[in-house]
């Protein structure tokens, strides 16, 4: 009897210290997106749900952001862990001095397109001479149209570039204040939602010349000396919730729309569909999500210098890094 109530007693003392011990502290990591939240950053919403983010020992915050040269420098100013930002974009800043490192990929095939009323006649290049074009001021596409226009033989300073923020795009359009604006291919059924949906014409970059890695995610280059397996862990996290979103896609909106309000759920699903398109390509299948290969960035950082952005010639292999990639399986 007396051993027994010993055990108990030890029994409840060992519980209670357990209780008492202090669960391990998640890290507080903030993602800068390059933009409000669109069905692309719906796989982040999925796995921070599902708790991948904090299997991986990470509290995530995920901010709004002003463009992908927004994005860029608040990765170099150290505002934020990780950021998505457009590659082109990325080496633009890194030409110029920024810190950047890109650790993943997320567009495999890039999105850069533009977008105009069918009545605008616009069907070539060519037929941009003279108009008027919308883009945000740290919007991606400005720091590719360079590109974009030398490729087709069209003079930059023809086409006349109208500030404009993320959210006015289908409505300067619409307006008729401009001919078009700059967005990516994937926000087809939000311009098929405000124009109408047979009014829509798009010109897909990578149909004209202009076939590179679109966005990618970044670390500072102090984040990958400093805490490697944090890097490791994050790009884990993310790219289980892109594996997960390829084939629950209304989980992945249902997850983002519980958190930013005003979400039209149709649209943003019909979004995704474009997106995957672009994120699950034959590379990623064959090397694992996210993976980065040599060839398309040197072809990537051609076309951008092409543009004249660039401050100083780059080498294609210190612009990134496949070190912190886990290889998560594409989904079939």
């Amino acid at each position: 009897m007396h051993m027994k109530i010993g055990l108990n007693v030890a029994a409840a003392a060992l519980a209670v210290a357990f209780a008492a011990t202090p669960a391990v502290a998640l890290e507080q990591v903030t993602l800068q997106l390059n933009w409000f939240p669109l069905a692309d950053h719906s796989p982040f919403y999925l796995a921070r749900e599902r708790g991948y983010f904090e299997e991986e020992g990470i509290e995530l915050e995920i901010v709004r952001g002003q463009g992908s040269g927004d994005a860029a420098i608040k990765i170099d100013q150290k505002q934020a862990e990780f950021g998505i930002s457009d590659t082109p974009t990325v080496l633009t800043a890194m030409s110029k001095g920024a810190d950047l490192l890109i650790v993943g990929m997320v567009y495999d095939k890039a999105a850069n397109n533009l977008f105009f009323r069918k009545d605008a006649g616009i069907e070539t290049p060519a037929d941009l001479v003279g108009k008027k074009i919308a883009a945000p001021p740290g919007d991606s596409h400005r720091f590719l149209w360079p590109s974009f226009a030398e490729i087709n033989g069209i003079d930059v300073d023809a086409v006349t570039l109208v500030n404009v923020k993320p959210e006015g795009k289908q409505a300067i359009v619409a307006s008729d204040q401009v001919a078009g604006a700059f967005d990516l291919y994937t926000n087809y059924p939000v311009w098929q939602k405000v124009l109408g949906e047979d009014q829509v014409g798009n010109m897909l970059f990578a149909d004209f010349g202009v076939a590179l890695y679109g966005h990618s995610y970044i670390i500072h280059k102090d984040l990958a000396k400093e805490k490697p397996d944090l890097v490791k862990g994050f790009l884990r996290a993310t790219y289980r919730g892109w594996a997960d979103t390829y084939n629950e896609r209304e989980a992945a909106i249902d997850a983002i729309a519980g958190e930013v309000d005003g979400i039209d759920k149709a649209t943003y699903l019909a979004n995704l569909d474009l997106v995957l398109d672009l994120v699950i390509t034959e590379n990623s299948r064959e090397y694992g999500l996210g993976w980065i290969t040599e060839e398309r960035m040197a072809g990537t950082l051609e076309l951008t210098e092409k543009g004249g952005t660039l401050n100083v010639k780059l080498d294609p292999a210190a612009v990134f890094t496949n070190e912190f990639n886990s290889k998560v399986p594409a989904p079939e």
